[in-house]
């Protein structure tokens, strides 16, 4: 997984706690928190995030053709 606040990769499998203590859904938090920033990153919103920034990415080069 990538961080989407600080962009250090790391394997979410090898943390040894995925969700945070203090959220309030401890056994349902599915955040797994980055071991670099502690930014809490969704595991089911990767699908989303990427198509947001492959669509930046064809916004930017209409623009710099235009």
């Amino acid at each position: 997984m990538k961080c989407r606040m600080c962009g250090f990769e790391f394997d979410e499998n090898e943390l040894e706690n995925l969700g945070c203590s203090n959220c309030g859904k401890h056994d349902n938090c599915r955040q797994v928190h980055c071991p670099n920033c502690g930014f809490g990153n969704h595991p089911e919103f990767e699908e989303e995030f990427e198509f947001i920034v492959k669509l930046k990415e064809r916004f930017k080069k209409r623009k710099s053709t235009n």
